[in-house]
């Protein structure tokens, strides 16, 4: 796997994984009022939900792919 192009895999889920991390860090923040960072962690665990159910789909499918080509 070591010789696989890492840009089959990485930007776009890397992407959607900082942006979830900026948002769980708003929801980390003391000086953001309570109902707003309990909204933050709604809106983290939606798209962490999300990330698992499209994004890690779709990298298995593609590995798959490539293992097939592979062999």
């Amino acid at each position: 796997w070591a010789d696989l192009d890492t840009r089959l895999f990485f930007p776009r889920e890397l992407s959607w994984l900082s942006f979830n991390a900026r948002v769980l860090q708003e929801a980390e923040n003391p000086s953001v009022p309570l109902i707003q960072r309990v909204r933050y962690l709604g809106i983290f665990s939606s798209n962490l939900d999300e990330f698992f159910r499209v994004r890690v789909a779709e990298v298995r499918r593609r590995m798959r792919s490539v293992s097939t080509l592979l062999t």
